[in-house]
């Protein structure tokens, strides 16, 4: 499927997917909208009518924007790095929702939780990429990183949840991929949530550039903790975006 983010300009994209219109400004030092975030936007007819929604890992505010401009009331992004808050900030306005989303800055969820409300649905597409791939590739251009699994920090928020997200009716939409090992992040949803279901899907390749020879990468392969595949001379992985519903009480 192709990018719906078209270069508009040397730090200026339009995005033409699900939401849009809109024009999104890029830094260098804030991490981009990627085919992943695409994919989130795409399923996030889930916030319509949303009164609170909550965008952890905000970057720019792609998402955030996105979640608005389907007709979420109120979005607040919340990003461990001031520069990605001041864009999202930028972005929000330039794209005609800066009255309904509300950057925020702090690590964590802390910074939600001071405000005293409960999220009617979460985005979680925070730093899901190992070390010994988002590194060689510069994933994460704000310095942040995704560990050497790619799924204790989105687990980290996962269990936090129940402190931020109304119980029973609120709604995770969550970004697993194969570069992670996917099975902890699903037991993980299934000892929170009721039900679940796959509403994206998606194979990717990774960039010729990343990096292949590193013997991390083989032993993460081995153990069955990182699935890759070579077809027409790249290297493939899965992603898929679930949605999750039924946040069990008193977890």
């Amino acid at each position: 499927m192709p990018s719906q983010l078209l270069r508009a300009g040397p730090d200026l994209v339009r995005w033409a997917g699900a939401g849009g219109p809109f024009e999104y400004r890029l830094c260098p030092r804030v991490f981009s909208p990627s085919l992943t975030s695409e994919a989130i936007a795409d399923v996030l007819e889930v916030v319509e009518n949303a009164d609170v929604v909550l965008d952890v890992g905000c970057g720019g505010g792609f998402l955030a924007i996105v979640a608005a401009r389907r007709g979420a009331r109120r979005v607040y992004a919340l990003d461990i790095s001031e520069e990605a808050v001041e864009l999202c900030r930028l972005n929000a306005d330039r794209a005609g929702v800066g009255d309904r989303v509300v950057p925020l800055y702090g690590d964590g969820l802390e910074p939600f939780r001071e405000i005293g409300v409960l999220a009617d649905v979460v985005i979680n597409d925070i730093s899901g990429v190992p070390d010994v791939i988002a590194a060689p590739l510069g994933w994460y251009p704000d310095g942040g990183f995704g560990g050497g699994d790619g799924f204790s920090l989105p687990i980290q928020i996962i269990d936090s949840l129940p402190a931020v997200l109304q119980p029973e009716r609120g709604v995770l939409v969550q970004p697993i991929g194969s570069l992670q090992f996917t099975p902890a992040i699903r037991r993980r949803i299934d000892g929170h949530f009721g039900s679940w279901r796959v509403a994206a899907y998606r194979q990717l390749f990774l960039p010729r550039e990343w990096g292949d020879d590193t013997g991390d990468v083989d032993e993460l392969r081995r153990q069955g903790r990182m699935r890759l595949w070579e077809a027409r001379g790249l290297t493939w992985w899965d992603l898929e975006v679930v949605v999750c519903e039924g946040l069990r009480r008193g977890r």
